[in-house]
């Protein structure tokens, strides 16, 4: 499509030229033009790798997580496909599950994000692996190694070419062979937020810099001082042949060079468009139509993340709460998810108790799951909600919130808190172990019903307390400025970069098996303490990386950490390293816990168990 202005000026110089041409040094001049025209269309072309994308067909990995929340809906091969947060559904017609898409059927993360048909393939956007294709059968990935993997945040068919908006890596052109960057003005469009073309006419909207529109070879750009009520510019439509733009501020109509305000309207998340009417709906899923002004059509409400979706006469909103369609003022379920599915899949945190899988959510609290990974009950209140820690105790289960401390009873009730107010110096608990407390404002200690407070002022390296261990009659406690070794109540010794082999201060996890004593950190990947009181480094083998909080476990054999990119594992026996990648839900992995048989891994899009077989066999990504 954007080609076309560079052929267009290169015919304009040939006519220019030819009687010069013709006369003259005919054709030099010829093969002068052609390279220049080659190479301007060298420059704007993208390099991309393609790889197919094989499923697991074992049965060693099972995958829990919440495919509720939807993003996309479109149809594809007379049926409807989703793109969720928790990988892609196949729906019915009627809106009966067929199908869901995880990464064990190839997919190269659940995260997904914006769908669009296009040379007969689905076009799958995820949050940061790239571009992914479906024919049906086989997944196929596109990446471009140049710029850096973030979100792909629409997809709009047009003109017999795709393009494919991104977060940061620009706005991209596919014409089913090759991939080219459209530039505005020469400069990159970062954090695309939606697409509409009109006829020659491209419209641009972007998360935090307005819109830019492309017409006759030239780049408008409107901010707020054109009018616009934000610039976060969350959806566009045409309507009796002018340009409407909604913001999450409000609604506005394009008159001559600036935009007027039509409507105010805080928190809008999108804006679709059936035949002459605008609908647009706030991110809780309260719905407006606007003709000459916004009238509110339904009070749903009580959603996140609440966007719309037009497909022939047919209009859709889509949240965290499932798929409703929309008929009139009426707003009623088509596919509202499986209730056994978890109910966030952002896992910070994982326990075993009683027999049953314990999960922790950063957002709505906990679920609670049977051994065969079915819902049994969610737990969630006002105070029991961004959970960070879990721990079974005895009968009973304590979670750390950035509420406090919650106990939660054999019969799943909900028990006193522990707060501030009980003598806690904070409410934001990250950790404990027994009596000991890890909380923003320091180490706390039980002594005789009383709470008693380790801080800087005792020696501690840093107020802010992340991880606590228990081990060999020491008290181990990682915080954001080293790890200290408390005896007796008192800090008799601190690790950090400046005295020991610890290259990064900030403790996020600390790991015992078997006398040994490992230590997680954030960026500078795993160190182990050795009984000499020497930290031993593992970047040679491992490299460094984030720990995430509280995300190492052992089950004697081996040690497996949380990263932001894939599990590391440790075989405690031949001191082999591997890295869990391509099966997990995301490559977020927040938190770890196993029995005699399983590891559970909580990540940002959901569970992986993996039998313990998998990590006798094979080897990983």
């Amino acid at each position: 499509m954007f080609s076309k202005r560079y052929l267009y000026a290169a015919l304009a110089i040939v006519c220019c030229f030819g009687v010069y041409k013709y006369f003259a040094i005919g054709g030099l001049v010829d093969k002068t033009l052609d390279d220049e025209r080659a190479h301007t269309i060298n420059k704007s072309k993208v390099p991309f790798d393609k790889k197919v994308l094989n499923p697991h067909l074992a049965k060693d990995v099972l995958i829990v997580q919440n495919s509720r929340e939807a993003r996309d809906l479109i149809v594809f091969r007379d049926s409807y496909f989703a793109a969720t947060s928790g990988g892609l559904l196949q729906i019915s017609n009627d809106g009966e599950p067929v199908r869901h898409f995880t990464v064990l059927d190839g997919l190269p993360e659940s995260d997904l994000t914006c769908l669009a048909v296009y040379d007969d393939k689905l076009f799958i956007g995820t949050r940061t692996k790239g571009l992914i294709t479906f024919d049906g059968e086989t997944f196929v990935k596109y990446a471009w190694p140049d710029r850096r993997q973030q979100a792909i945040t629409t997809l709009l068919t047009t003109n017999g070419e795709l393009l494919i908006g991104t977060f940061d890596g620009g706005l991209l052109e596919f014409d089913g062979a090759n991939f080219t960057e459209i530039k505005a003005e020469n400069k990159r469009v970062a954090a695309v937020n939606c697409l509409l073309k009109d006829g020659s006419r491209l419209f641009v909207g972007t998360f935090n810099n307005g819109l830019y529109t492309y017409r006759n070879d030239r780049w408008t750009h409107f901010t707020t001082a054109e009018g616009l009520p934000s610039n976060r510019v969350v959806g566009l439509a045409i309507g009796d042949g002018k340009l409407f733009a909604a913001t999450d501020f409000g609604l506005a109509i394009l008159d001559d060079q600036a935009f007027r305000g039509v409507a105010t309207i805080p928190s809008i998340s999108a804006m679709s468009q059936r035949g002459n009417q605008l609908l647009l709906t706030k991110d809780d899923g309260e719905i407006y139509s606007f003709d000459t002004s916004a009238k509110k059509v339904s009070e749903k409400g009580g959603m996140q993340n609440a966007r719309l979706v037009s497909m022939g006469d047919k209009m859709w909103l889509l949240s965290n709460l499932g798929i409703f369609e929309i008929d009139g003022a009426r707003v009623r379920p088509f596919a509202p998810g499986d209730a056994n599915e978890l109910k966030d899949n952002f896992v910070s945190a994982l326990a075993l108790g009683g027999g049953d899988l314990w999960a922790g959510t950063f957002q709505h609290g906990i679920d609670v799951l049977s051994s065969g990974s079915q819902m049994i009950r969610h737990l969630e209140t006002d105070d029991l909600r961004e959970i960070n820690y879990l721990e079974a105790d005895g009968q009973k289960m304590r979670a750390a919130t950035s509420g406090g401390i919650a106990e939660i009873g054999t019969n799943l009730s909900i028990g006193n808190s522990l707060t501030k107010e009980d003598g806690l110096p904070s409410n934001s608990i990250t950790h404990f172990s027994g009596d000991t407390i890890a909380t923003a404002k320091g180490l706390v200690f039980r002594v005789d019903g009383k709470y008693h407070v380790l801080s800087t002022v005792q020696g501690m390296p840093s107020n802010g307390v992340y991880a606590t261990l228990n081990a060999d009659g020491k008290l181990y406690a990682g915080t954001l400025g080293g790890l200290a070794v408390i005896e007796n109540g008192h800090v008799s010794r601190v690790f950090k970069d400046s005295n020991s082999n610890l290259n990064t201060n900030w403790v996020t996890a600390l790991c015992a098996v078997s006398g040994r004593v490992f230590i997680g950190t954030y960026g500078g990947g795993v160190f182990e303490l050795l009984s000499s009181g020497e930290v031993r480094v593992f970047e040679a083998e491992a490299g460094r990386f984030v720990v995430n909080f509280n995300a190492m476990y052992s089950d004697g054999e081996y040690l497996y950490i949380g990263t932001l990119d894939g599990a590391k594992v440790l075989n405690l026996q031949t001191q082999a390293w591997r890295t869990v990648r391509d099966l997990l839900p995301s490559a977020t992995v927040m938190s770890i816990t196993g029995d005699d048989s399983s590891v559970y891994f909580g990540t940002s899009s959901g569970i992986a168990r993996f039998d313990k077989s998998y990590f006798a066999n094979g080897e990983d990504q």
